[in-house]
């Protein structure tokens, strides 16, 4: 060491300490005030979402009212007497009346239904899939034309909230119905796997006519709609479907391997059984076809 290299003495250290904590303190005292900006905008977010919420449901319930006041007039028309014959047209145009406030009555309460789900009480217990699935297998038969077959394995308990798993289940059984052939009787098979994740996951297959190459995430967006000149509907249905299942814990999606119509999946834990283990389910088989 020469006389010019000097070594660093205790006091020149201590200021290069003092100055590296203030960098220190400025760089976390910055950091600080970019987390309370954030917060605030998350805090802006959250009572915008809630507030849209609040709105949908109001305004939706709003609707209900002047809509109902048309749906009734528009039945009187259908037995007013005219006498014979009726004017041209007559028919045709109450029946269209009655059609689109159907179809908007159909949507308020998928709107009603998509802002309530978020944030609506969950009241998990064990569920029966197989008389949940008998229930609306009946009451479809009953109301469609040409009447549908409706099959099912037998299909192990599960656990979640009832009114949203028969909602979901409600759904892709209809849309199993509807996207068929014009004049084709649907052909439904409901069945169950169990997952290595101890998850149960229940698949709604159809013979319709399938889903579009690179439509099987799209279908469950809000609003889109695969079919819309052929097939009525407002684009609500899977994404509301989506929202119950997660809620619920579980997952929902397309089988995009599966040909010969569609297969929609969901997964809800299984129901627990006192005092004894879950319920050993077949092995899921992901390359089943048949129906």
């Amino acid at each position: 060491m020469t006389r010019h290299q000097e070594r660093p003495t205790v006091s020149d250290s201590a200021e290069t300490v003092n100055i590296e904590l203030a960098g220190l303190r400025a760089e976390l005292e910055q950091e600080r005030r970019h987390n309370a900006q954030l917060q605030a905008a998350m805090d802006g977010l959250g009572r915008s979402v809630s507030e849209l919420r609040t709105f949908a449901r109001d305004v939706s319930h709003d609707l209900k009212a002047p809509l109902s006041g048309i749906l009734g007039y528009a039945q009187l028309l259908e037995h007013l007497d005219f006498g014979f014959p009726r004017p041209a047209g007559y028919d045709e145009f109450v029946s269209e009346i009655n059609r689109s406030a159907d179809r908007m009555r159909r949507l308020i309460d998928d709107v009603l239904a998509y802002s309530a789900t978020s944030d609506s009480t969950l009241r998990l217990a064990p569920i029966d899939l197989s008389a949940l699935v008998d229930d609306l297998a009946a009451d479809a038969i009953g109301l469609t034309r040409p009447v549908p077959l409706i099959t099912r394995d037998t299909l192990p308990a599960v656990h979640g909230d009832h009114g949203m798993v028969r909602r979901v289940l409600e759904n892709l059984l209809g849309n199993a119905i509807k996207y068929v052939p014009l004049g084709e009787a649907a052909r439904v098979h409901v069945s169950a796997r169990a997952l290595e994740d101890d998850m149960v996951r229940i698949e709604i297959t159809d013979q319709g006519i399938g889903i579009q190459d690179g439509q099987h995430e799209a279908i469950f967006e809000e609003l889109h709609r695969a079919h819309p000149e052929a097939y009525p509907g407002n684009g609500l249905g899977l994404p509301i479907c989506r929202r119950m299942v997660q809620r619920m814990g579980g997952a929902i999606g397309a089988d995009p391997r599966y040909r010969g119509g569609a297969r929609i999946w969901f997964t809800l834990p299984p129901a627990p059984v006192a005092g004894e283990p879950h319920a050993v389910l077949p092995a899921l088989d992901l390359d089943r076809t048949t129906v």
